[in-house]
């Protein structure tokens, strides 16, 4: 990576961080000292300097030493608790700028693609999870994949943990656990019967 993309995605987390929400393509352009028409040789629109700012983001914060503490869990309730344990450590450090995407993507159609994009690989790996527990006999029949994985993915989301940790007050490490107990106890239960046949086609699916 070059070091004038390097110094605009720097400088487009401090202003994010700082203020809350992220830069204008102008503002931020300013702000590094370059023109735009520089900003848009790096960038070409704004959807994708936030695109990249995420990247970025979740690079500076290894991101990917998460991802693989979760693939090399013995099993799948040890997998939960390290997705889990990722959001735990990580949100901290990622919280102004995942505000400010989650502030401003119902209006702005390029925090809304940054958003997408991050909350895509959550479910991603949320899918791989609760693949796992199915393998493993641990996943009740009245579940179907889909239903399982986004329960997951909801119970891991920076809402969820923005709420328990920050709000709630209640400690990382006990967050993880709670989280674990949560999904695995939801997840192993039935629930009751779908009620369209469309429904009924997913879970037997």
């Amino acid at each position: 990576m070059s070091s004038t993309r390097n110094r605009i995605l720097d400088t487009a987390r401090e202003i994010t961080d700082k203020q809350g929400a992220a830069p204008t393509m102008s503002a931020l352009a300013r702000a590094v000292g370059i023109s735009r028409q520089a900003l848009y040789l790096h960038f070409p629109d704004r959807a994708q300097l936030l695109l990249a700012l995420v990247a970025h983001v979740d690079d500076q914060e290894q991101l990917q030493a998460g991802r693989a503490s979760v693939q090399q869990a013995v099993d799948a309730s040890e997998a939960i608790r390290a997705f889990a344990g990722m959001q735990a450590w990580r949100n901290p450090k990622i919280a102004a700028a995942a505000r400010a995407l989650d502030g401003t993507r119902h209006a702005d159609r390029a925090a809304a693609a940054a958003w997408a994009d991050r909350t895509g690989n959550r479910m991603r790996g949320a899918i791989c999870i609760t693949e796992r527990l199915h393998g493993e006999g641990r996943l009740h029949p009245t579940w179907n994949t889909t239903e399982a994985a986004t329960l997951l993915w909801e119970l891991t989301s920076f809402h969820v943990w923005d709420d328990l940790v920050n709000d709630a007050r209640i400690a990382p490490d006990r967050y993880v656990e709670i989280i674990t107990a949560a999904a695995l106890n939801a997840l192993g239960a039935p629930v009751a019967p779908p009620t369209s046949q469309e429904d009924a086609q997913s879970v037997q699916d």
